[in-house]
Order: structure tokens, then sequence, then C-alpha cells
């Protein structure tokens, strides 16, 4: 008998029908997923008023979070670029994107934050070295995800807006992981991706899900709080603000008036392709890195969390868990992974500042002058 939370074996059928891929993660992820939004549950209004003055504790565990999606993201972006088309041609059924794309990642950049001593794999052709994609493999993540659904971009503009960051100054923060939890989580993404390139539907179905379901409460909850809370401070007060949707909270919005429903309904009916596509053992590697999402998303918590290295924190996470089981629940299908980032250490209001105060060192003007070159260098032997 299988206990709550353990997956069926593959090709197990439960009556007639055979069980999906989304199916068989969901299965197998039970635990971890209540584990985790319990954790966030609990902690989304500590960050909110009135227990938050502003948006700090917000920003600075959003910043945590914002690494995996962007290596995870400019992984799949280079995949595409080196085995792929420049190209895709997918039915139009999502609405346009207004939102101009981000360049493409270089791959010498991709890699700039990893230790190549940490992750040899990443540099040689020795055992564990990258498995190209099979052809079959980047087309189907070619059409995977539809216009609107990638979220890089989108990180990137909140993050500008809630810290009153020049985009550059953003790219310079991001240069650095802003704790030791990170760093491991976003080197476990480069080995997985780079092993076996098929996980990258683990974090497609995990994250993306996430925004889809839970995060449609995690943001209710989120702008309930105000315009006004969410203003961070501005070098140039003249300059135009948009709206939160826009620009602050843009990461859980959608384009388009069905406000991502039709993106979410092309997405899950381009991942039905898989069914077909993936061998036994890789489903099992899908499955299992959909369990170490959950796993290493905990461990990102708890780093924010001994960041703050308060017993109010403890007491006010029981209460609050306690309370909210007689609440509204985020959708069970939705893996809501993206509140966690929502502690940071209580002087939250001199994050900002010291985060300002950074990026203007020489040193790290510096940082900036040698990756700009580096950019260049690797541009020009392209």
């Amino acid at each position: 008998m299988l206990e709550r939370g353990e997956a069926a074996p593959l090709g197990q059928q439960t009556g007639n029908a055979p069980i999906s891929l989304p199916g068989e993660i969901n299965s197998a992820t039970r635990n971890l997923h209540t584990t985790l939004n319990r954790l966030i549950m609990s902690r989304l209004p500590l960050a909110l008023p009135p227990h938050a003055a502003d948006a700090s504790l917000y920003t600075t565990g959003f910043l945590h979070f914002a690494h995996v999606f962007l290596t995870f993201e400019s992984l799949w972006a280079d995949l595409l670029r080196h085995h792929g088309t420049q190209t895709r041609s997918t039915p139009n059924t999502s609405p346009p994107d207004l939102t101009p794309a981000p360049p493409p990642t270089s791959p010498l950049l991709s890699y700039l934050l990893v230790n190549p001593y940490d992750s040899p794999s990443l540099f040689t052709r020795t055992l564990g070295a990258p498995i190209p994609p099979s052809p079959p493999l980047v087309a189907f993540l070619q059409t995977l995800r539809p216009r609107g659904l990638m979220r890089s971009a989108r990180v990137k503009r909140d993050l500008e807006r809630l810290m009153g960051l020049h985009p550059t100054d953003l790219e310079v923060l991001l240069a650095r992981y802003p704790g030791d939890k990170v760093a491991d989580f976003c080197t476990h993404i480069r080995k997985a991706v780079n092993e076996k390139p098929w996980t990258l539907v683990s974090y497609a179905w995990c994250f993306y899900m996430a925004v889809f379901s839970g995060g449609r409460w995690i943001r209710a909850g989120l702008l309930s709080a105000g315009p006004d809370f969410w203003e961070a401070a501005r070098e140039d007060e003249k300059a135009p603000i948009l709206s939160l949707q826009e620009e602050g909270l843009s990461f859980w919005h959608f384009p388009g008036q069905f406000d991502g429903e039709d993106i979410k309904l092309e997405f899950k009916t381009h991942l039905a392709a898989a069914e077909t596509l993936f061998t036994p053992d890789q489903r099992v590697d899908i499955i299992e890195e959909a369990k170490n999402i959950f796993a290493l998303c905990v461990t990102l918590v708890q780093e924010l969390d001994e960041a703050i290295g308060s017993d109010e924190l403890e007491a006010l996470s029981r209460s609050d868990v306690t309370a909210s089981k007689n609440e509204s629940s985020p959708e069970k299908s939705g893996l809501v992974v993206e509140a966690n980032h929502i502690l940071r250490p209580t002087d939250v209001n001199r994050s900002t500042s010291r985060i300002a105060r950074f990026v203007r060192k020489p040193e790290v003007t510096g940082t900036l002058v040698a990756l700009a070159c580096l950019a260049c260098v690797s541009i020009w032997r392209l």
C-alpha cells in the first residue's frame, strides 16, 4: 500500500487511464508540497502590514529566489540557442506580450558564478559532462513555454522598482549570490540540467504552476498592502511610475485579458506531449528532480529564517499556521514556491541603502568594467 505522497510505480494505471507525468510529480511531492505551503502561509503575513512597515522583507526574499528563476531560464535559453532554431512555430493562441524580450544570455556569462572546483563536470568532457539534448527534446522545449510565460524579465523589472536601482546596478548586484543556500541551489540546477536536460520540465512544472495557481492567492495578499507600501526610493523622483502590474509585482501578473488562464491552458496542452516523449528512466529523473526542487526551496526558507534569528518568528509562524487551517488555501495543483521570498533580518529599513552604497563602491565599479569587457570578448568570439 502506498503512503500518502508516495508515487505509484511508473506505468501503473488508475482504473483504465495511466497516470500523467504531472500527476506523478504531484503524487511524489505531496508531503513536501504540504510542508512548503505551511511555511509560506505562516510567513507571508510577516512581510505585510501591520508586521512590516515597508517592502524590504519581501524584496530581500524575492532577491533570494530571483537567482533560481534567472538560472534555469537562462540555461533553457542557452540550450535552445545552441541546439535549436531561432524561431518557434507554435500556434498563436496566447496573447501578445508587449514586454521587450531580454537579450540572449552569453554562454560564457551564464557560468560566471560557477566555481569550477565545485562543479568540474560543467567544464570538462568527463563523466557527468554536458549531455546534448535529443532533437525531439529540443523541439519539445521550444514549444513548451507559450509567449508571456517566462518570468526573468519581470523578476528584474520588479527588483529595479522595489530597490530603486538602475538596470546596470541590478546586474552588478545579481553577480553575487545573497546566501550560501542560493549558491548551492543554482549550482545544483546547472549540474542537473547539464547532465539531464530533460529535467528542465521539472522546473517548468514546479515554478510556472506555482505562479499560475498558488500565486493568485499570494498576489491578492501582496496587493492588499496598497501601492504606497510598495514604493521604493528613486534617484529620479520625476521618472514616471508604472502600475504595480507592470513593475514591482509584475512577476505575479500575465499579459492579456485572461490573466494568464489562456497561457496556462496552452502550457498544459504542450506538456501533454511529454507523455510519449520521455523514456521511463527520464520520467523518473523528472520526478526526482521535482522532489529536489521542493527540498531546496525549503533550505532557502530556512536560510532566510536564520537571518532573522528570532524566537518571535517561530511563535508567529505557529500561530499563523494554526489560523491558516481555517482559511482558504492556495490551489493544491499549484506549487506555491515563490512566496518564500518574504524574510530578512529585522533591520529591514537599512537594506536598500546598503545595496545602493554597495553598487557605488570603487571595487564594484571595477567589477562592472570587467564584466563589460568579458561580455565584449564573448560577443567578439561569437
